[in-house]
């Protein structure tokens, strides 16, 4: 969860209004879905709950949230002038990193706090939501140092060159990926191609290389600085338009001005960032049901309000705006949720079911974090990954032929159009987004995949599974073996291993896991097929198992 550094006069001063730290701490932080960790004086740290609500990752987006539920007012408004900037996009970056917004915010008065805040906002954002600058990268500018529209187009690294930020020589982008902090931290999101992104001023100037580092010149932020430009590169419309917002957002805030900028890409214009707010619509007695409470609609209207939503009409069927910077609101129930945070929790009355229940711990969760004890004792370490993937991940990249899975109908993005049906393609592209660490490498997931089942309502059924791997300089089928060996056996159950054949693993390298004469995974070296599909330079083992035949009878 994200960790948000603040003061707390400044965090009262951009509310309107002061909170003790004690009310803070025991009751109003709430609001913003945090929970203060640490007090040091005047500085705060503040735990957010919420990993899906990038707006409240600065002293801004905290002190938004909770005015409005301390003084509920009107749905904000930011009024957003032209700026009369372009950033031309090039035809080339369509293949490379294709989408970029930005925003100019002017008469900005820079402080120590907002410095403070700015860089940490950056930070979470680039690194949580953007998921470590793969899907959002941030750069912020000396908007006065940029000259005429701005260039995002693909370089020659070997030939371009420019001055890093915080370093003093000229390197050209190849010696940035190996030289700067940053270069070698991200050089994994670019060095694939054979040109790099690029951002440059109409007298050739040099702003940035996207998504690694600013230049020293223009992308250097310090107290002198009047005016600013951000900009927003990545891969998805929805990241990169809420990146946008919630700096503006932010930045607005502070009293800054903030004007939008024309993206000109080769076959259409885009306008950023789009501050207009966002709409849904909810039944009124939905709000009742899901919530337990017998409020008026007048007091559920109030609620709304507290929340930071806009009341367009007043019906059964309730037509709600909601600011820019939210993405969150993907539902009635996200709406119902944000209601009871503003009515409190603590404020909702207990009442105990007249019904004979016993609750009891879910045996499948129990199990799952005992196998998870046993394999941080054997020293991997435990990953997440998503259950949403594609069809090229599950098969292609794995060798396999296709077979029927569980897909999304109307899918948004063809990158998350299926649901897993095996785990290993999942810790595989965990390995491949983590070459530039160090190795070893041993990890493990446990996780739920879907496979199709007729006998169900839903013709599916959710399989809990595990998978590991070990990746190094040098790897073998004998060193996996030895740890589902210790695993199986610290369960204490009897096993066999049968030589196979998989179209994932090396010929007479894999092996077929039974309990009871039944197969439960396997285990094995990765092909090398499949690791060059993968893009992994070291080779890998790794195994997996169906959980719920592991289990002791």
């Amino acid at each position: 969860m994200p960790t948000i550094e603040l003061s707390h006069s400044d965090l009262c001063s951009l509310m309107g209004t002061v909170v003790s730290v004690k009310d803070l701490e025991e009751n109003v932080i709430m609001y913003a879905k945090g929970e203060v960790e640490e007090i040091d004086g005047d500085n705060l740290k503040i735990d957010i709950k919420d990993t899906n609500r990038p707006d409240l990752w600065s002293a801004e987006g905290i002190a938004r949230e909770i005015k409005f539920r301390l003084s509920p007012g009107k749905l904000p408004k930011y009024k957003m002038k032209k700026s009369g900037r372009k950033i031309l996009v090039s035809k080339e970056m369509k293949n490379i990193r294709p989408l970029i917004a930005a925003a100019i915010v002017k008469d900005i008065v820079i402080t120590e706090e907002l410095l403070l805040q700015m860089i940490h906002l950056q930070d979470k954002v680039d690194e949580t939501f953007g998921r470590k600058r793969k899907e959002v990268a941030i750069g912020i500018y000396d908007y006065d140092k940029v000259k005429g529209d701005i260039e995002y187009r693909a370089a020659d690294p070997n030939k371009v060159k420019f001055v890093p930020l915080e370093f003093k020589k000229e390197l050209s982008l190849k010696e940035i990926l190996n030289q700067h902090p940053k270069g070698k931290a991200y050089a994994h999101l670019i060095r694939k191609y054979p040109k790099y992104p690029l951002l440059a001023d109409s007298e050739g100037d040099i702003l940035s290389m996207p998504p690694v580092i600013n230049s020293n010149y223009s992308g250097k932020v310090e107290e002198t600085t009047k005016n600013l430009m951000i900009e927003v590169t990545g891969y998805s419309e929805k990241y990169v338009s809420t990146a946008i917002s919630v700096l503006a957002a932010a930045l607005s805030d502070r009293g800054g001005k903030p004007e939008s900028v024309e993206i000109v890409y080769p076959d259409r214009k885009v306008t950023t960032p789009n501050m207009k707010p966002k709409s849904i619509s909810i039944d009124i007695e939905l709000i009742r049901k899901i919530s337990g409470l017998d409020l008026t609609n007048n007091e559920i209207y109030d609620l709304l309000k507290k929340s930071g939503y806009g009341i367009k009409s007043k019906s059964k069927k309730t037509k709600l705006l909601y600011p820019a910077y939210r993405q969150d609101v993907m539902h009635p129930i996200d709406v119902v949720e944000d209601v009871i945070i503003s009515y409190g929790y603590g404020n909702v009355e207990v009442k105990v079911p007249e019904i004979a229940t016993t609750g009891k711990a879910d045996e499948t969760e129990v199990f799952s974090k005992r196998i998870a004890e046993v394999m941080v004792g054997l020293g991997m370490q435990e990953i997440l990954s998503y259950t949403l993937t594609n069809k090229n991940d599950l098969f292609g990249k794995m060798n396999k032929k296709e077979e029927p899975i569980a897909e999304i109908e109307n899918i948004v993005s063809s990158n998350w159009s299926v649901f897993r049906n095996w785990l290993l393609p999942s810790v595989l592209e965990f390995l491949l987004q983590n070459k530039h660490i160090e190795y070893p490498q041993e990890v493990f997931e446990i996780g739920d995949c879907v496979v199709l089942d007729n006998f169900q309502p839903t013709k599916t059924r959710n399989v809990r599974k595990l998978a590991g791997a070990i990746t190094n300089s040098t790897v073998n089928y004998e060193q996996i073996a030895s740890y589902v060996d210790a695993l199986i056996s610290a369960i204490g159950i009897k096993y066999k291993l049968r030589k196979t054949n998989h179209p994932s693993f090396v010929n007479g390298r894999c092996a077929e896991i039974f309990v009871e004469n039944k197969s439960i995974g396997f285990v094995g070296e990765i092909s090398p097929k499949v690791l060059n599909k993968w893009g992994l330079e070291k080779p890998v083992t790794a195994f997996e198992v169906d959980l719920e035949n592991l289990k002791p009878i």
